[in-house]
């Protein structure tokens, strides 16, 4: 039989035909950093002061006739001393393929472009991250290791033992810390991190793990060959919701205030919840109305959480009239609005930890950025670009580019926000975001 032309004899006369554009694979939604507005403030000088009226003068008394009265009492007062925190990134680009990359000819999207832009989407990543926990840079615990496999828990350093690895990303560099602060030896690169639900370990690169201990702080470093603590993220991050509002659990000391001493700057937190109830909600509102007139007008939580208060109203969901035909079991919430409880909205968010109930007043709450630089390329020497080691043997033609955020969270009066710790009951629906 004669052999004809079909597509596999001609193949090599067939092009591929690429479509223009990217689609986006990365999740750059950064949802808790939306809904929290802060008061932007500038910063100044070595540390901003602030002062809280914090003691009442005690000599109000009831007397008799001709007794005595109290001694001259006085009013007290608290300085909070708040300082920066800085997150840097870096860029690295040859030559080539800058300039290969310049028109849509050669290249989907250009190579310079792509890398500035993207990166400010990863710094904004990374503060979605923060904003969450509490300012330590802790990424997760140690817990265990076989070969180059090591098995992690309480992501962030909030105590939870399921998805360890939640905070970790391919390729960077991480270090052990003990609790009292001492870098151990190795620094280990991680090669993957499986993409699963409920996912405990990470693959690194080599299976020494000189002096890694079992609850020691796994925290970033800033390449392989670090040997000081200052070098990595420990104790560098800026603080966030899981700092500002506690009660010393992981934050005793508020910007130089003892929160065991000052109770405005102590918040109302639950350490073993276990299951909730409307009952248990209502305690917490209570509680920081009688302590500070504190009025919660935000509930924050974990997917998994706001599940548990949906069920809280399952059984009162009535189908009546017109939906009698058409029964709707859901809510709001499976478009991911923002459901209801005494009016006030609950919101799920992505980032947070995974067994908590966040309650703010965020009107009286004062939450406030102290910022002095909100983000920008390194120039001040007129360059963004610059050469790699020029002038010497290390020299390469390939361009290096920094970026540089300064900044830190505040909580004016904690007090009239709340936290619920060691939420049980939830099944757990924890996925990794895409490209994370």
């Amino acid at each position: 039989m004669a052999a004809g032309a079909d597509k596999q004899a001609l193949e090599a006369v067939f092009k591929d035909v690429y479509e223009e554009g990217v689609s986006e694979g990365v999740n750059n939604k950064n949802p808790l950093r939306d809904v929290l507005k802060t008061e932007p403030s500038p910063f100044k000088g070595r540390e901003i002061v602030r002062l809280a009226h914090t003691e009442r003068n005690v000599s109000p008394m009831f007397v008799g006739e001709d007794s005595a009265f109290p001694d001259a009492g006085r009013q007290g007062y608290t300085r909070t001393f708040v300082n920066q925190a800085k997150m840097m990134a870096r860029i690295r680009m040859t030559y080539e393929v800058m300039r290969d990359s310049t028109d849509n000819e050669g290249a989907f999207i250009s190579a310079r472009k792509s890398e500035m832009q993207y990166l400010i989407d990863d710094l904004a990543r990374r503060d979605e991250h923060a904003l969450a926990l509490d300012g330590r840079g802790v990424l997760a615990r140690y817990d265990s290791a076989s070969g180059t496999t090591v098995t992690l828990k309480d992501p962030g350093g909030i105590t939870f033992a399921n998805f360890g690895n939640r905070f970790i990303s391919k390729g960077m560099y991480i270090a052990a810390v003990s609790p009292n602060g001492v870098l151990r030896t190795s620094v280990r690169k991680v090669v993957s991190v499986p993409n699963t639900s409920t996912a405990n370990t990470i693959v690194v690169d080599s299976s020494t793990l000189t002096g890694w201990t079992q609850n020691d702080y796994i925290v970033q470093a800033a390449n392989g060959s670090v040997t000081d603590i200052v070098d990595t993220s420990y104790e560098n991050a800026w603080w966030g919701l899981m700092a500002l509002v506690d009660d010393g659990t992981y934050r005793a000391n508020y910007f130089g205030a003892d929160r065991t001493t000052v109770p405005v700057f102590n918040s109302f937190v639950n350490a073993s919840t276990g299951a909730i109830s409307p009952d248990l909600i209502q305690r917490v509102a209570d509680i920081v109305d009688q302590k500070l007139n504190g009025e919660i007008n935000l509930i924050l939580a974990h997917h998994s959480v706001r599940r548990l208060i949906i069920q809280l109203a399952e059984a009162d969901r009535r189908y009546i009239g017109a939906n009698l035909l058409r029964p709707d079991a859901g809510t709001v919430a499976f478009k991911q609005g923002d459901i209801p409880f005494g009016n006030v909205p609950v919101r799920a968010i992505r980032d947070f930890p995974l067994d908590v109930i966040m309650f703010l007043d965020t009107k009286n709450g004062g939450l406030k950025e102290y910022v002095s630089e909100k983000g920008k390329w390194v120039d001040e020497d007129g360059l963004i670009l610059v050469r790699v080691a020029p002038g010497t043997s290390s020299a390469r033609d390939a361009f290096e580019a920094w970026y540089r955020i300064r900044k830190q969270y505040y909580l004016e009066v904690p007090a009239v926000c709340a936290r619920l710790d060691g939420v049980t009951g939830q099944s757990l629906v924890v996925v990794r975001p895409a490209g994370s």
